[in-house]
């Protein structure tokens, strides 16, 4: 979402004349675009607020603006503690950007502050705008939550949910198609409820853009297991451009964990889920995230979280010690469970997913896939990246990265499965796509910390 918020942004700026630089000593504008899920991004906020302070004692008219949720969550303290930023912007405020530009080089104000969240009675009416997309692009479909799971701060930075019109979203998809873009990914804090008070629906909304000539691929997240229907699952039963991944947050393997964290389901029906969703595409790769140190949390909370991580073999686990947010119900908890032995648990459960995830990805050595391209290898400029259906980074070898590029749909050979990526070669004229692999792909798996 923050990537879509940042896409956004340079889209608004780009009529006022401002254009991307490599380095903050060459802008006239510099723009932190901030998420709060986790306290280190504020750290990281306030720290390269300071450095960016030190370029304007050298070029007074230099803008620095704060966006996104930490300025949203800290307008007060950005306001109290970093006087030099010039410009404070939530994240419902972004269309208000050039405004704020330039009623500060006018000198109208000193700097501006606007956090209000938008008044439209749970609608959500914006358009998607890119500069120059790519193969792949971002549509924000709906924005904010309505759960208040006790330990997310997304409501109160965010809002409550707002669904987009399907048929604004649709006439993106057209534009973007015809702009080039083969792959769309829908993007909402809880996907799942997209258009729930105005009878729309993600199931409706992904079939209707399948229907889209030109389109390739379609991709979704992020989705709440409470809210997972089963006419989304049949989609994966019917539409064979919604490609096989699916981003399923459990977040704990314990029913008594999930019940202080305000998930309201529990394991089993996580697990009723997950099989309904392998049934309809046995391919389909799974990612989550999980906390590990949620306050209360016993050995026995934190082993059911790894047995059901090994069952379920995630391509993809986020997983993060618990931070408690300001506001929120699990801040206030008590927690005695102390630091070492978190980042202990944590280190096992991320040691025993890169352990799936490398048999995993190994196994797929010899299998085909398609690959969509989506542009040079940063590490290697001559070889062309691109992901699998599931999702999996994927490198094309040298010597077949002549004659495709970036938005070709091609078929691949797998030569090569590692911890975080697969590498491999083009066939030419084979009609076998990803879905006819005779066993479940893999797909990347990244235990952050």
């Amino acid at each position: 979402m923050n990537a879509s918020d940042s896409d956004r942004m340079k889209a608004i700026l780009a009529p006022l004349g401002y254009q991307n630089v490599t380095n903050p000593s060459e802008a006239d504008l510099v723009l932190i675009n901030t998420c709060s899920i986790r306290d280190k991004a504020e750290q990281k906020m306030s720290s390269y607020a300071y450095e960016i302070k030190k370029l304007k004692q050298a070029r007074p008219n230099l803008l620095l603006g704060i966006t996104g949720c930490v300025a949203q969550q800290e307008k007060d303290t950005i306001q109290k503690e970093l006087p030099f930023v010039d410009i404070v912007l939530g994240p419902d405020n972004i269309d208000e950007l050039p405004w704020a530009i330039e009623a500060i080089q006018d000198g109208h104000q000193k700097n501006i502050q606007k956090t209000e969240f938008d008044k439209e009675a749970r609608v959500w009416n914006t358009r998607t705008q890119l500069l120059n997309p790519g193969a792949t692009a971002f549509i924000s479909v709906m924005k904010g939550c309505d759960h208040f799971c006790s330990y997310c701060i997304v409501p109160h930075v965010r809002g409550r949910e707002k669904s987009r019109p399907m048929s604004d979203i649709i006439q993106d998809v057209k534009e973007l198609v015809h702009q080039g873009v083969k792959e769309i990914t829908f993007l909402g804090q809880n996907i799942n409820s997209y258009g729930k008070r105005s009878g729309e629906s993600l199931h409706e909304l992904i079939r209707r853009a399948h229907d889209i000539e030109g389109l390739e691929r379609i991709r979704f997240t992020t989705s709440h297991p409470g809210d997972l229907k089963d006419e989304l699952i049949r989609c994966y039963e019917d539409l064979p451009k919604l490609c096989s991944f699916f981003h399923l947050p459990v977040q704990s393997g314990s029913d008594r964990i999930l019940r202080g964290m305000r998930r309201f389901y529990t394991v089993e029906k996580y697990r009723e889920r997950v099989r309904a969703l392998r049934q309809a595409r046995p391919d389909v790769g799974i990612s989550t995230d999980i906390i590990v140190g949620f306050p209360g949390e016993e050995e026995e909370d934190f082993l059911a979280t790894l047995e059901l991580a090994r069952e379920v073999k995630y391509d993809n686990v986020y997983s993060f010690v618990f931070s408690p947010r300001p506001g929120t119900p699990a801040s206030q908890r008590e927690d005695k469970t102390p630091a070492p032995l978190k980042l202990e648990r944590l280190t096992r459960l991320q040691n025993e997913c890169r352990r799936i995830s490398r048999e995993m990805h190994e196994a797929e050595v010899g299998k085909i896939h398609k690959v969509l391209l989506e542009g040079p290898s940063k590490r290697d400029p001559s070889r062309l990246t691109g992901r699998t259906t599931q999702n999996v980074p994927f490198h094309l070898n040298t010597e077949d990265s002549l004659g495709v590029k970036a938005g070709d749909l091609i078929t691949v050979r797998i030569t090569e499965g590692t911890l975080t990526h697969l590498a491999g070669v083009r066939i030419e004229n084979s009609n076998q796509n990803s879905f006819d692999n005779t066993q479940p792909s893999a797909s990347e798996s990244t235990c952050s910390s």
